[in-house]
């Protein structure tokens, strides 16, 4: 063991507050050996160095992140084939974050640690697979792991080559996951059937996604983006859907304005949704950028104010005074100000819509505004 490993070594086993993330690889960086030391990079020379090492994580209580990379063909399998550095991994109960790089899942040390350390494990709240294949029950060994660990938030799987036959093996696995709200599948080769799959989680009343993932996936195209915009008719929960690297074109964005902004009446404006807010860096539409603009406001109110101020010239009050009568004057009125007041920064003639809305309701009820006949003193 070299004089950077062995201090670092030491720092796990000391319990330094400093070391939080610890990177494990079983090949030797080209950065000096001092700045390992400082990332907490270690790399043991053999089975006895990582039993060393899993007795440190055992029972440290600072460590946050375990970053496990198995850069040079299954040695990190070999010096763990005896089982002893799991099972003084499963003693540790600070980790909330596992990062694994270059593993089969199954089977291995990659498959032994889904199975051992992370299923069941409450602290884990993250997991991170990168270049790890999924294939041969890969698949199985990762939603099997995230079933049984009842506080996982975030799942990222970078570069595993996830088709649309993966996917859908993946999505079943892991639908009831009600504390899932961030879902990584960027760089890999989801298509159509891909993102209907998507789709069907995304409309589950039980999905509770904030953040999808899915830049780089260079197969999604327009038909992709009506199947993952559609979902977003029903879905109040999800802000950002990272799609940099598509092929969508203007098509494509049209499906997503006309769901941040249903313009066929007042009331599927007020219905539209008001959630939705990120693409990524991706160039858009202005009329779908000033959309994803309004929907950051968290008042979501306001919002649909904004968009039936933005999006209509002319307020029908038939079917409000039809139903209310003048009761519902007051109330539009009020409406009004109030829409005035947060959607300063929107161009629109805001006082002629308002004398409009009041003059309808004067028309469709003009005997309310008669006074009634007065009996005189004859009679």
């Amino acid at each position: 063991m070299g004089a950077a490993q062995a201090k670092v070594a030491r720092r796990v086993e000391q319990n330094d507050p400093s070391l939080t993330i610890l990177s494990l690889s079983n090949s030797i960086g080209f950065v000096p050996a001092d700045v390992e030391e400082e990332l907490g990079t270690y790399w043991p020379s053999d089975g006895f160095d990582l039993i060393r090492l899993g007795n440190a994580i055992g029972s440290n209580t600072k460590l946050k992140i375990l970053n496990i990379r198995n850069t040079d063909g299954g040695c990190l399998d070999s010096m763990a084939a005896n089982g002893a550095f799991m099972d003084r991994l499963e003693y540790n109960s600070s980790i909330n974050g596992l990062w694994l790089v270059n593993f089969q899942l199954f089977q291995g040390m990659g498959h032994d640690i889904l199975k051992y350390f992370v299923a069941g494990n409450r602290h884990v709240t993250g997991i991170r697979l990168t270049e790890c294949t999924l294939m041969n029950g890969g698949t199985r060994s990762v939603t099997s792991a995230a079933a049984r660990c009842p506080n996982l938030t975030d799942i990222k799987l970078v570069r595993c080559d996830v088709d649309n036959e993966i996917l859908e093996e993946f999505v079943l696995g892991i639908t009831g996951l009600d504390r899932l709200c961030t879902l990584g599948l960027p760089m890999n080769a989801i298509g159509r059937a891909g993102c209907e799959v998507l789709s069907t989680l995304l409309r589950d009343p039980k999905c509770n996604l904030e953040y999808l993932d899915l830049c780089f996936n260079f197969m999604i195209d327009d038909n992709c983006a009506a199947n993952l915009a559609n979902s977003m008719k029903v879905n109040r929960k999800l802000k950002s859907i990272i799609l940099v690297g598509s092929e969508i074109t203007g098509r494509g964005w049209h499906d997503f304005a006309r769901v941040l902004c249903n313009a066929s009446s007042l009331n599927n404006t007020h219905l539209s949704n008001h959630v939705l807010q990120d693409f990524g860096n991706v160039p858009l539409p202005t009329n779908l950028s000033i959309l994803l603009r309004l929907n950051s406001n968290n008042d979501k109110r306001q919002v649909a104010a904004q968009k039936i101020l933005l999006r209509h010239a002319h307020f029908d009050m038939e079917p409000f005074h039809r139903e209310w009568g003048m009761k519902m004057l007051p109330v539009a009125v009020s409406w009004f100000d109030r829409a005035k007041c947060s959607a300063r920064r929107i161009k629109s003639n805001f006082d002629a819509k308002k004398l409009s809305a009041i003059y309808q309701f004067a028309k469709a009820l003009p005997m309310m505004l008669v006074l009634s006949p007065q009996k005189t003193d004859l009679e």
